[in-house]
């Protein structure tokens, strides 16, 4: 872990305000805009990358290495492919639109997963300086903790739902859905503003949610960490440096559950959402 290039201590707050400042490798500052868009190389951009490039290079890995008798890393990746297949897409979606859908819905569950996931393995990520001593900094941080990322993915099955909808049901079929054929006339209108403000909750919801309980969770490990630079001296540190570790050992056990669940929750809200959308008499 850092704890600033200026050694006034390990703030946990800092670590994610350094995440989404650009890096400086080699004296050079990675930050570049296009007009208004910030297309700075950050610490989060850093880390989506690593996601993008492990999900991408273990499934083709495993697709080229596939065999009729199954290793056991295949079996375990057929294992998670029928599990959301099944469990996530089947269990929502039916026929072709389970089969259109399926391919989003995965590649949404995994690429979150391994986001959650990496955000509790430490990564060097420069120099850092602690009573006057340069030392390798390491950090972990999960870009899932970022409200942007999670917005970002939040929109994209936002958007998704709404012109899938619009494609399946026709403009006017579909917003005419949004209220019960069966309500009064007078209530309609009331109605139809209800269901427009209970979809943009749902944007805010799965972005929310995925952010906040990442966010905490890693807040948690911060301060176990914070812990160690609060201590008064050497001794102290050497016998309350144990316990200090087995806090954030139990406290990432905790993560790996929340960031399993919270990848399942983003999914199959997704699929909810954009099965609804299309098939809206169900």
């Amino acid at each position: 872990m850092s704890s600033g290039a200026e050694g006034e201590g390990f703030q946990p707050t800092g670590e994610f305000e350094h995440a989404v400042k650009p890096l400086t490798i080699g004296g050079h500052t990675l930050e570049f805009h296009l007009g208004p868009l910030d297309l700075s190389i950050s610490t989060a951009v850093v880390y989506l990358w690593l996601a993008a490039f492990l999900v991408g290079g273990i499934c083709y890995l495993i697709a080229r290495r596939a065999k009729k008798v199954p290793t056991r890393k295949q079996m375990a990746f057929e294992a998670l492919y029928e599990y959301v297949e099944d469990n996530l897409v089947g269990a929502v979606m039916h026929g072709k639109i389970a089969a259109a859908w399926f391919p989003y819905i995965l590649s949404l569950f995994v690429f979150i997963l391994f986001s959650n996931l990496i955000g509790l393995v430490p990564f060097f990520l420069g120099i850092g300086e602690f009573g006057g001593v340069s030392f390798p900094a390491f950090r972990t941080y999960a870009a899932t903790s970022n409200i942007n990322v999670t917005v970002a993915l939040a929109l994209l099955t936002f958007l998704l739902t709404h012109v899938s909808g619009i494609r399946a049901n026709g403009p006017i079929g579909y917003f005419k859905g949004w209220v019960p054929g069966s309500a009064p006339a007078v209530l309609k209108p009331v109605l139809f503003v209800i269901h427009f403000f209970s979809e943009m909750f749902r944007l805010l919801s799965l972005a929310v949610r995925l952010y906040a309980n990442l966010l905490a969770g890693h807040i948690m490990i911060l301060i176990f960490y914070a812990l160690i630079f609060m201590l008064p001296s050497v001794v102290f540190l050497v016998i309350l440096s144990p316990l200090i570790e087995a806090g954030v050992f139990a406290v990432s056990l905790f993560e790996i559950f929340v960031a399993a669940i919270q990848a399942y929750i983003f999914a199959i809200l997704s699929a909810v959402y954009i099965g609804g959308a299309i098939q809206q008499e169900h």
